[in-house]
């Protein structure tokens, strides 16, 4: 008989295995789902930690570019020795000019809340890497502002620097007393007649440092080295003096050079024209240079042929022969100009005269009491040039230094802007959106003599030309520091009037005729009409900028 009873065990094992199976189902399933839901919040999280990254590290490593221990500054205001800011005492009818920063090329601010003369001009920098250049001399043309090339190892710095060659603490001593003596130890004030101490105009740099700046090299120095060429014969080549094709030349009475070498003229017209410009700014600071002819039967190179041979130079091409110069070491950024808010003016110097900003030891207090006494606003004259008279205080030695170095950096603020080189300070100030500590490393292709003080402003062939191609990439940061500028060398003011007035493009070429041989002129043509004007108008930028310092601080009581 048919058992019921078994039939129905039957389906009841059935019921509890289907069962079973459906409650494993539904646990695998919830495990899988539980697995997508994690991936999906993992690669969510990754993602947020990455944006947050991207975005917020970038701030903190530029609130950290501030020097520490320090709050933001009062744009022209001191700081005591604590390293908070204290509001000067000016004039009430005083306000003080906005100095553009960093922060205004990023966000792009607007003339009216820049004072720019120039619309957009810091909103025109984009932080990208460089664009590649056009088919024409782009292996000669690489950026310069590449970060890596501050790392490039054998440069002409480095080479001129030496070994041993920095200035141990006796050879400071012995610049700060060098520097004392070739100024006369000039008074804060001294008893000239005109009374202009460090500070005159209120713009100007007065006669105490006037006097106490190296002499650097002057015009017959560089006449001299032309001279010396055309009589001089190279011995032998060696590897050095920076990129792969330079040479360190060595002369048969020992003298020693560096030659610069391009496939295309533009750097060598660069390096050339920038040394002419120096010289009618009457600037000290770059190295006697000339411009010769690779060519095997002249006197010049005919006993290192095989050298010349060896190093792929080709026949009939320009080069710059620059002197060597000895005695070097780096030279950093000074630190007025190292934080975001980076300008140099007349009260810029007072602090620096007053000693507030940085500690001094206790035996200056009376020194320093005495200086801020006579730069009080209860002096009448209320400026950096005091009361005439025989007791007026001699400038600490190393306050004296520090404004010799800040002088010649005026010089070269006006000087790169003017040729607008890639390739220094505004290296220093397009890597600052990558390291933060940048602007207190060695400026780039600057160097000072360890036993005069002289700043030496090397390598200037992006000036003119190449960095003229690449103004609109780069204007903002050319016009930075010289839109934070109020403290000129008086000289050079002058020299750029006289610049303005007369034709800067035929006294360059007038130079160039002059300095070199007819089969360099057949090979190396002279400034562009282009770069002539771009010039004209960059000369008349940095008068404006006197003319604007003149009526901000010229006229303070």
């Amino acid at each position: 008989m048919f058992d019921v009873r078994t039939v129905e065990a039957g389906a009841c094992c059935d019921q509890e295995r289907e069962s079973g199976d459906s409650a494993m189902s539904m646990t695998a399933r919830r495990r899988r789902a539980f697995q997508r839901q994690a991936c999906l919040l993992s690669v969510m999280a990754a993602f947020s930690l990455g944006l947050a990254l991207g975005v917020f590290v970038p701030l903190i490593g530029i609130s950290q570019a501030a020097p520490k221990g320090q709050t933001p500054a009062v744009v022209g205001a001191p700081q005591d020795d604590s390293g908070l800011s204290r509001p000067h005492q000016v004039h009430p009818a005083h306000q003080m000019p906005h100095f553009p920063t960093i922060d205004d090329i990023r966000a792009g601010q607007d003339a009216d809340q820049v004072q720019d003369p120039v619309p957009g001009r810091y909103a025109s920098v984009s932080f990208i890497a460089e664009e590649k250049l056009g088919a024409e001399g782009r292996k000669q043309n690489e950026d310069p502002l590449a970060e890596k090339k501050l790392q490039q190892q054998g440069s002409i710095v480095e080479q001129m620097l030496g070994a041993g060659s920095k200035a141990t603490p006796e050879r400071r001593e012995s610049r700060s007393s060098k520097i004392l003596e070739e100024s006369g130890r000039e008074t804060f004030g001294g008893e000239s007649p005109e009374g202009d101490g460090v500070i005159r105009e209120g713009i100007y740099w007065g006669s105490s440092v006037e006097r106490a700046l190296p002499k650097g090299f002057d015009r017959e120095q560089s006449d001299s080295w032309t001279r010396y060429l055309h009589e001089a014969e190279v011995e032998r080549l060696e590897i050095g003096c920076g990129r792969m094709q330079n040479r360190m030349l060595v002369f048969r009475d020992g003298t020693r050079a560096c030659a610069r070498y391009r496939q295309n003229t533009d750097q060598i017209q660069g390096e050339l024209f920038s040394f002419y410009l120096g010289q009618l700014l009457n600037l000290t600071n770059l190295a006697p240079s000339a411009a010769a002819i690779v060519d095997l039967d002249a006197r010049l190179w005919s006993a290192a042929s095989e050298d010349l041979s060896s190093s792929q130079w080709k026949p009939t091409k320009p080069v710059v022969i620059t002197k060597w110069i000895g005695r070097l070491e780096p030279a950093g950024i000074p630190q007025p100009f190292q934080p975001l808010e980076r300008h140099l003016n007349r009260y810029d110097v007072r602090n620096i005269t007053e000693g507030l900003d940085r500690p001094r030891p206790p035996a200056a207090d009376g020194v320093r009491r005495l200086l801020l006494d006579r730069l009080s606003p209860a002096n009448p004259a209320n400026s950096l040039a005091p009361a005439l008279g025989p007791a007026a205080t001699p400038l600490p030695p190393d306050v004296l230094e520090r404004l010799v170095e800040l002088a010649q950096w005026s010089d070269l603020i006006v000087f790169d802007y003017l040729i607008a080189n890639l390739d220094r300070v505004v290296n220093n100030l397009y890597n600052f959106q990558w390291n933060a500590d940048i602007m207190a490393a060695p400026a780039h292709n600057l160097a000072r003599q360890t036993d005069s003080a002289l700043l030496v402003f090397l390598d200037n062939e992006s000036g003119l030309l190449h960095g003229y191609r690449l103004l609109k990439k780069y204007e903002a940061y050319h016009g930075l520091l010289l839109d934070n500028l109020c403290v000129f060398r008086r000289s050079t003011v002058r020299a750029l009037e006289g610049l303005r007035d007369a034709n800067v493009g035929q006294r360059l070429n007038a130079l160039f005729e002059r300095s070199t041989t007819a089969p360099i002129r057949d090979v190396l043509p002279p400034l562009p009409e282009k770069s002539v004007k771009i010039l004209v108008d960059r000369i008349e930028r940095v008068l404006g900028q006197v003319q604007k310092c003149r009526e901000t601080f010229a006229s303070v009581r």
